[in-house]
């Protein structure tokens, strides 16, 4: 039986329980401790499977949830966070690929998905200024000094609420 067919099965029974236990309590009928606890046990057996089904439904190949990396831009200026990134209007997908520990090329990258072009512009042109002052390999930063990629994906981008997900 396949995922689907198993699925509407549950479902159904679910439903004739229900309908029969509905019955039941109108008729005046009191249900025994040991057929509510049955029933429960039921139900819970049942919502689990339906939740595991749900889910193999809902996998894709890995290939079709890991989005295509596009190439990547280098940012306009200097960045102690950020390595490069790029964006698309049309989706309002943004990559970001990070500094990593051992080289500029090395870090991870991530996907942002439903970032509006307003915002996109404000990170790319890195208004939002640092908090604080610091500098590692990459960059010194200056609190209060714009430009910043890095406080500016922090505060509109990571801090927005958008969804994200590492691609590489």
């Amino acid at each position: 039986m396949n995922p689907n067919e198993e699925l509407e099965l549950i479902k159904e029974a679910i439903r004739e329980i229900l309908a029969d236990l509905q019955e039941m309590m109108q008729e005046g009928e009191i249900l025994s401790d040991e057929l509510q606890d049955s029933v429960a046990n039921l139900l819970d057996r049942a919502a689990a499977r339906i939740v595991e089904l749900q889910k193999e439904l809902s996998q894709e190949p890995v290939e079709a949830l890991t989005p295509q990396v596009p190439q990547l831009d280098q940012g306009p200026f200097p960045s102690s966070n950020v390595n490069s990134f790029k964006y698309n209007p049309k989706t309002g997908q943004l990559f970001v690929k990070f500094h990593g520990a051992e080289s500029a090329e090395s870090g991870p990258t991530y996907s942002y998905k439903g970032v509006p072009k307003n915002t996109y512009d404000i990170f790319a042109q890195g208004r939002v200024a640092p908090k604080t002052s610091g500098q590692n390999q990459y960059h010194r930063w200056i609190k209060g000094v714009t430009p910043s990629l890095g406080a500016s994906l922090n505060a509109l981008i990571k801090n927005g609420g958008f969804s994200y997900q590492r691609v590489s």
